[in-house]
């Protein structure tokens, strides 16, 4: 058996031209429909890829201004993390942005907790026509 192998390559897919977002982010309502619409943009993205605020301004109609009380809703919200890097010689650098839609603060629920119904597993039920024994 020789020893070269070309593997298989993942080409092009119909699935990279969609997005998927969690929709506790779109039914958060602290969060202004400004802020949900860059948040939507920044993740139609793929992983790695990095824009600035400035390009966010020039790729849009809102000004500097808005881009940036929206980035700031999602910080304060915790859908965006700022991490302040540090240059090779300890000086204060660049920030970095990281978006996610699972917030870093443990406050947004994603139902409602008092009308949740509570997990049950199947054929547990005692009232299920489903019996235990080969079901």
């Amino acid at each position: 058996m020789s020893g070269f192998w070309a593997g298989i390559r993942r080409g092009v897919m119909a699935a990279d031209q969609f997005t998927q977002i969690a929709n506790g982010l779109f039914r958060d309502s602290r969060i202004s429909y400004r802020a949900k619409g860059l948040f939507g943009y920044i993740s139609t993205h793929r992983n790695g890829w990095l824009v600035t605020i400035a390009a966010l301004v020039a790729l849009g109609p809102d000004g500097r201004d808005a881009v940036r009380a929206g980035l700031n809703e999602l910080e304060k919200c915790g859908y965006l993390v700022r991490d302040r890097l540090r240059r090779p010689n300890g000086t204060l650098g660049e920030i970095a942005y990281s978006i996610t839609d699972r917030p870093a603060a443990p406050d947004v629920p994603l139902t409602d907790p008092a009308t949740a119904p509570a997990f049950q597993e199947p054929g547990s039920d005692p009232g299920s026509a489903r019996g235990s024994a080969g079901g």
